[in-house]
């Protein structure tokens, strides 16, 4: 009898790790359901992209479903799985999946390529270590483990990271072959931006269901911060070339105000924002993996190591935004003024150095 994979995830570049990660293990012709717990109807979603997944999936054997998360939810008791695959086991979404499936083996991949993860503040961290306490003292589980594709301590492992870009190739090829007319997109640096908090109270509390307190005055958070690392990461870059601003999907509605973040930058150079309608993959196939894609991608999260797999060989064309200030000014009030982005920013650039030194390392065998 088959194997029976359970994977959680809304993304498509979730959803390729989690099919190179099969492949690596060396798990084919599986049951294979892809489940996510969001909206299915986005375009950034991984059921957006379902007949390319399932096609993917079905060149390893794999039997593909894609489950809306109203049918889990509503399921009477726990369903049984051989391996439960989460980008992670301390969040809302990752605990839901560990109440609804009994599994013989439960691995966090991390989110995106499979990225270690890291939080930002010391109580969502304090949160997460005691989560995953609980998790590995569950007598329920038989394996609980960890197994990002690119972390702190330790190399990439190469035939892993293989099998990822053989996975992304393989989706590119597929997507070419079902757009009927490919959007081209116009040449220039493509900037992605993190997901941009928007604060609206300084100060809240609710009394019968109703919000009061001292509201905020509309605006990114750390705005100051971006467009200094934005500054940076386009000194190397002539001035003359176009800028393309890809934003976070969650920050649609915050169009307006990214507009204005980015205002500073109207007079030296032109730069356009781009609607939200496609995720970053999709971009990138559209305009930086050609022949002629030789244009630089920046930004600040991990979506940058996506970036890195997709466009390998070219994959030194993507690099971090940071602010390129070093007096002792900045040394001492951004790790205190500016902590959440100043610790993505360490985040991401360790591991994005990981990733680009294992790329070079398959490049030259």
């Amino acid at each position: 009898m088959a194997q029976s994979v359970v994977v959680l995830s809304s993304q498509l570049i979730t959803t390729l790790s989690a099919l190179a990660y099969l492949r690596w293990r060396g798990l084919r012709g599986t049951r294979l359901q892809v489940v996510s717990l969001y909206r299915d109807d986005l375009s950034h979603s991984a059921k957006a992209f379902q007949p390319l997944l399932q096609g993917l999936a079905a060149q390893d054997g794999h039997q593909c479903q894609f489950i809306a998360g109203g049918s889990v939810l509503i399921a009477p008791e726990q369903r049984a799985c051989s391996l439960l695959l989460l980008p992670r086991l301390d969040d809302r979404e990752g605990q839901q999946m560990l109440r609804d499936y009994r599994a013989s083996e439960v691995v966090e991949l991390g989110e995106s390529i499979g990225v270690e993860t890291r939080l930002y503040s010391e109580q969502a961290q304090g949160n997460r270590i005691r989560a995953l306490e609980l998790v590995h003292q569950s007598q329920a589980m038989a394996s609980v483990r960890q197994d990002p594709l690119v972390s702190f301590d330790r190399p990439v492992e190469p035939s892993r990271l293989q099998d990822m870009i053989n996975i992304c190739a393989s989706f590119r090829r597929a997507w070419v072959d079902a757009e009927a007319m490919p959007r081209p997109q116009a040449p220039g640096a493509l900037i992605c931006l993190p997901y941009l908090r928007v604060p609206k109270w300084r100060v809240r509390w609710r009394l019968l269901g109703r919000s009061f307190g001292w509201r905020w005055t509309l605006g990114i958070e750390n705005r100051a911060y971006f467009r200094r690392a934005i500054r940076a990461g386009l000194r190397p870059l002539p001035a003359d070339v176009p800028l393309w601003v890809q934003a976070h999907p969650k920050n649609e509605t915050h169009h307006g105000l990214i507009e204005r973040l980015l205002a500073p930058l109207r007079p030296v150079r032109s730069w356009e924002l781009l609607p939200a309608d496609d995720p970053l993959e999709v971009r990138l196939l559209r305009g930086w993996c050609g022949e002629s894609g030789r244009w630089p991608v920046l930004g600040f999260g991990t979506n940058l190591l996506a970036a890195a797999v997709f466009l390998a060989p070219h994959h030194r064309g993507v690099s971090l935004c940071q602010p390129a200030e070093k007096g002792w000014w900045w040394r001492c009030s951004d790790p205190r003024l500016n902590r959440r982005e100043w610790r993505r920013s360490q985040h991401v650039g360790g591991l994005l150095t990981n990733l680009l030194d294992a790329l070079d390392q398959l490049q030259a065998q």
